[in-house]
């Protein structure tokens, strides 16, 4: 399979478009120098404080908060919502509630603001492209286009 289609999968009839993203696994230098850090600050942690509890639990909540990196993201856009999964949990938002979209080099985040808002970093969504930059702007524009003509 061509680098540019891994973890992709061709979309189903009816206009929907899936596909996985796994950072970690198209850096795997990056991931496992993250991973050795975290261990060395769990024996850090644990020598300095000379608490083993800590020791193991700094460095979980190190790679726990680098999850979306760290583990696959399984992706899925419809014609009336983004779905979003990872380590088994499901985020499924309606395309009405998003107003805005942001590319960037590496993934679209969709917005449910018209305008910038701190809170957007809490109630909006970060699709990553997973190699296929082109579909996913395409279906978003799309969509949040369509969307905005049946407002």
């Amino acid at each position: 399979m061509p680098e540019a289609d891994r973890g992709r999968r061709p979309a189903p009839p009816g206009g929907a478009l899936s596909w996985t993203a796994w950072p970690a696994r198209e850096r795997p230098l990056a991931a496992a120098v993250l991973v050795g850090s975290a261990v060395v600050l769990g024996v850090l942690v644990a020598r300095g404080t000379q608490d083993a509890v800590l020791g193991v639990a700094t460095p979980l909540f190190v790679l726990a908060s680098l999850s979306s990196f760290l583990f696959p993201t399984a992706y899925r856009l419809t014609e009336d919502a983004v779905e979003v999964r990872s380590l088994g949990v499901a985020r499924v938002r309606p395309w009405t509630e998003m107003r805005r979209m942001t590319v960037d080099r590496t993934g679209v985040f969709l917005s449910p603001f018209e305008r910038r808002s701190w809170l957007e970093a809490y109630r909006g969504v970060r699709l990553l492209f997973g190699g296929n930059r082109d579909q996913v702007v395409a279906f978003v524009e799309a969509r949040l286009k369509s969307g905005a003509a049946a407002s």
